[in-house]
């Protein structure tokens, strides 16, 4: 979900922007062990096991003067206006999964955002007699043989469409799923007439690992920032950010006509 208009200023802006490497040791690293509790449990015994690492950015502060100029407008569906919007910075974020087992295993690598407003949270649903995942900001399921390991990049374009989905869900999209689903582009009829005007940026994300059974699975992860409009500070002079509003799909989803 991305537009061309986006990605013209990308390219104009890029050679003046000034990119940071995020986190104290310049990366971040968490597993998933064969003593990971499941996460969500199915009435058939099916399991699903999730871990995940909590990243905020060290955003600049605004001024009293700046949030008090902020909260005297309020763009739908947001309480005031964003101190920072889409387009002020760009993520991108590497990683190595690595398979600690002599045995084959089927891992989703998963991202969700937050803002100075909304946090996603997607859970899981029963079909018929499956449990199945709600589809996060952004997944990929990767198979790994004994031992191995697999690179993979999470592009500025997609932590792009991360920040506008969330936005649409909670603009009253009305199918969170459908709006997250991988194939579903921002020009897709039943997204787009919800994407906001005014499109809050992520203020940080949840990186995650999920599996359908038991693993000892680790990912270590770098996290870029290109600092289009220099709001990325040093940690230590970072934003107290706002507690976002946890939203799931069910939180989001209309509810269901009685018949």
């Amino acid at each position: 979900m991305r537009t061309l208009g986006w990605m013209m200023g990308v390219l104009l802006l890029g050679a003046c922007a000034d990119q940071q490497i995020i986190g104290d040791d310049g990366f971040y690293a968490f597993a998933l062990t064969e003593d990971t509790p499941a996460a969500f449990e199915g009435e058939e015994g099916e399991a699903f096991f999730v871990v995940e690492e909590r990243v905020e950015l060290p955003i600049a502060a605004p001024t009293d003067a700046e949030l008090a100029e902020l909260s005297a407008v309020t763009p739908p569906p947001f309480p005031r206006s964003p101190w920072v919007v889409r387009g002020d910075y760009a993520i991108e974020i590497d990683y190595v999964l690595i398979n600690l087992d002599d045995a084959r295993h089927d891992v989703a690598v998963t991202l969700n955002g937050f803002n100075e407003f909304h946090e996603y949270m997607p859970g899981f649903q029963t079909a018929g007699e499956e449990l199945v995942p709600d589809f996060s900001g952004w997944e990929r399921t990767l198979r790994l043989d004994p031992f191995e390991r697999k690179t993979g990049t999470i592009r500025e374009e997609e932590i792009d469409e991360v920040t506008v989905d969330l936005a649409t869900v909670v603009n009253g999209a009305g199918n969170p799923n459908l709006v997250m689903h991988p194939d579903t582009p921002m020009s897709d009829p039943r997204a787009e007439p919800f994407i906001p005007e005014v499109v809050p940026a992520l203020t940080g994300f949840r990186v995650g690992l999920r599996a359908a059974g038991a693993a000892n699975v680790l990912i270590e992860f770098t996290v870029r920032v290109r600092d289009v409009r220099h709001k990325i500070v040093q940690a230590a002079r970072a934003w107290e950010l706002p507690v976002p509003m946890v939203v799931t799909p069910a939180d989001l989803a209309p509810p269901e006509e009685e018949p």
